[in-house]
């Protein structure tokens, strides 16, 4: 990997605390949080992870708010939607045709599973591949899903904050792909930690640990990152 490793220099608990008092995780932020607090139900949840692909939360919590104001975020509503008002109503998201049919795909299959239910029921493994296997549902937006919605162990959500930082932490070399990324942060930081450290990762990166001009002299890791050295 060409440097040191952040877990010869700091355990992944002792890692999590810090961050803990560093900085600060406002769920209305996350759109995936924000579709847990206000709707709750898991179909409304994997729906906002799906508006979230390749773009801000901002964009997709605005979309968000629309499509739950306008059309409705169960699987009947948007079944019940034609696809050019569900194209026009979550455009805010960017990529709105693949999203739609990613959206009226996955509310089909929900519907065909035997609802809602399901989401909440399967296991983790199983539903982890079921929805992989609908076009437009990769492994992050199964991941996440599974992390905050169902707390299933094994999984850490790799998004590209997460793959930059475990790239910069030294847990992973720079050709690492998902599941690679995925299995080091887990192993890193324990299987009761991933979803908060998911969500504390994402923050580092928005604040510090940026693709560009990463804030590194601010940074509160400067003093273990190996990337800060």
């Amino acid at each position: 990997m060409g440097r040191r490793s952040i877990r010869e220099r700091i355990s992944g608990e002792e890692l999590l605390r810090l961050l803990r008092r560093s900085l600060r995780v406002d769920w209305r932020e996350y759109v995936a949080l924000v579709a847990y607090e206000l709707d709750g139900n898991p179909f409304a949840v994997l729906a906002a992870i799906i508006l979230s692909q390749n773009t801000s939360d901002k964009n997709s919590i605005r979309a968000y708010e629309r499509l739950r104001r306008t059309i409705g975020v169960t699987p009947e509503a948007i079944l019940r939607a034609s696809y050019n008002d569900l194209v026009e109503t979550i455009r805010e998201a960017g990529l709105p045709r693949q999203k739609a049919s990613a959206l009226k795909a996955l509310a089909e299959a929900v519907i065909e599973w035997g609802g809602e239910k399901y989401l909440l029921e399967a296991p983790p493994g199983e539903l982890r591949e079921r929805l992989m296997s609908i076009r437009g549902i990769g492994p992050k937006t199964a991941d996440v899903f599974l992390s905050l919605v169902r707390k299933a162990p094994g999984v850490f959500a790799v998004d590209t904050h997460a793959a930059r930082i475990a790239r910069r932490w030294g847990l992973v070399g720079e050709k690492a792909g998902y599941d690679e990324v995925s299995r080091a942060l887990y192993s890193y930081f324990g299987p009761d930690n991933s979803e908060e450290a998911h969500r504390l990762i994402i923050a580092l990166g928005r604040t510090y640990c940026k693709a560009r001009k990463p804030r590194c002299r601010e940074c509160p890791l400067r003093s273990v990152c190996p990337s800060a050295q």
